[in-house]
């Protein structure tokens, strides 16, 4: 089974591009997609997302960052919990740079396999 790969591509053929289902691309897509969608940005699901691209305008780092990670760790376990188990969520802000970091740890239930995505943004 697959799913419609993240950002939308097309093939060669004119058919837009898959990953298969539970593979590490997709996981990959899966938490991309939800740690960059705001609360209250998808009609049909208005609580799906996380409030990732909001630091820009709290301070960073000491508690907006652990509070950070709490909500990105308990909106992973909300929404893909079916599909991944959370080993661990850091944010870390690149100081004067406008750049965050956050990386998840996780296991895919499917495979079992761990695995680790680091998404960076500019939060400018």
């Amino acid at each position: 089974m697959s799913r419609l790969a993240f950002p939308f591509a097309v093939t060669a053929l004119g058919h837009g591009a898959q990953v298969p289902y539970g593979s590490p691309e997709h996981v990959r897509q899966l938490l991309e997609l939800l740690v960059l969608t705001l609360p209250g940005e998808r009609v049909m699901r208005p609580e799906l997302g996380s409030p990732a691209k909001q630091l820009v305008f709290a301070p960073q780092g000491g508690p907006t960052t652990v509070a950070l990670g709490a909500a990105l760790q308990a909106a992973i376990q909300q929404w893909l919990g079916d599909t991944l188990t959370v080993l661990e969520v850091a944010v870390e802000p690149a100081d004067g740079t406008g750049l965050l970091e956050i990386v998840v740890d996780y296991e895919v239930h499917s495979t079992g396999a761990a695995g680790q995505v680091r998404l960076r943004r500019d939060l400018a």
